[in-house]
């Protein structure tokens, strides 16, 4: 479309410039050591034209056959502006091996050069950040665009990391309106609102989480492990859980009766002292197939030694699943709720066997 544009504005001044040229077509004379060329005003720029063109093919032709160069006009730009540009290269390659203070102080210099500004502010608040100066990864961050959602994901981010979930939560919150589509800063609104444990504004947020796709079908599948059996428990603990009350009700359906739920409802009910209740709840709800995404809520639940029936079904299954590392860490987690410190330990080594991503963590959590 722009390239008809184009060539309409052309074909417009052609045919607005073309009869005053060919009426008019002016007059070049040059007269150099006794030589004298005449031509008319577009005869010349035409010459001049295809002179050019032919200059630029031998030159283009020479650096192919003799693999020359190309020429660069750096003697153009001012000191300053190189240094900028060699600073930008500095401060990159000293992020990548992880030397933050030299990279902050080289994105500090890098600032001299307007291109890319965005960028440079954006790596010297992480740099500063992970050099341990948070103060000066905040002003780097606040001077970056405040309309840009890019910006607001730096701003909280940084204070995420700086374990200031509070202050994350009140900057985002006048924004969150605005989040739409942005599945990575809407996972970290939601990801702030959970570390501040602000959880009825966080239950608030799942309807929109869901109908703006912020997360994948297998994404959210993970999450909602995280998310409600913390969330459940957090509010029944403050006594503010109600099945009838208006964010409650918002949830979908099938999030409000789903595994994760119901993990949450146990563990209340075991911090109630209902340790019973809580395990007969898992029971009833919990199968072998969930077993991989609802484990690292379980392992939270404080069933004390009401664990008998749970761990019957555990080794109930294990006689079809030998080779099944999460009911090896299921059964560990029976054994250290009973005390059995060397049993737990003992299945812990067995579930480390057939899930070596269990090595990077202990049996307590």
């Amino acid at each position: 479309m722009i390239r008809l544009l184009f060539a309409m504005v052309l074909l417009a001044l052609a045919m607005l410039f073309g009869p005053v040229l060919a009426n008019h077509p002016g007059y070049v004379m040059l007269v150099l050591g006794g030589i004298t060329v005449e031509a008319t005003v577009v005869g010349m720029i035409l010459s001049l034209t295809v002179l050019g063109f032919a200059l630029w093919l031998v030159w283009w032709l020479f650096q192919r056959l003799f693999h020359l160069p190309k020429i660069s006009f750096s003697f153009l730009r001012s000191r300053k502006e190189r240094r900028a540009r060699q600073a930008l290269q500095l401060g990159l390659m000293a992020y990548a091996r992880h030397d933050w203070q030299g990279a902050h102080q080289a994105f500090q210099i890098a600032h001299a050069e307007p291109e890319w500004e965005q960028l440079k502010q954006v790596m010297a608040a992480y740099s500063a950040q992970h050099a341990g100066q948070p103060m000066l990864a905040n002003q780097a961050a606040a001077a970056l665009d405040p309309d840009e959602p890019a910006s607001w994901y730096v701003v909280a981010d940084l204070l995420l990391l700086q374990n200031n979930a509070s202050a994350a939560v009140a900057y985002l919150t006048p924004k969150a309106a605005n989040i739409g589509k942005d599945g990575k800063l809407g996972r970290l609104w939601l990801q702030a609102l959970q570390q501040a444990e602000q959880w009825q504004m966080l239950l608030e947020q799942v309807p929109v989480a869901i109908k703006l796709q912020w997360f994948s079908k297998a994404d959210w599948q993970n999450y909602r492990f995280s998310l409600y059996p913390a969330a459940v428990q957090g509010l029944t603990e403050k006594g503010l859980f109600d099945e009838q009350a208006a964010f409650w009700q918002a949830l979908p359906a099938r999030e409000r009766k789903s595994l994760a739920v119901l993990l949450g409802k146990a563990g209340a009910l075991a911090v109630q002292g209902q340790a019973e209740q809580a395990e007969k709840l898992l029971l009833d709800n919990l199968s072998l197939q969930d077993l991989p995404l609802a484990w690292p809520a379980i392992r939270r639940i404080p069933l004390g030694r009401s664990v008998l029936a749970l761990r019957k079904q555990t080794q109930h299954w294990l006689r079809d699943h030998a080779n099944h590392g999460h009911l090896y860490a299921l059964l560990a987690y029976c054994a250290l709720q009973e005390g059995e410190s060397e049993q737990a330990n003992s299945a812990w080594q067995k579930a480390q066997q057939f899930l070596p991503a269990f090595k990077a963590e202990t049996i307590s959590g």
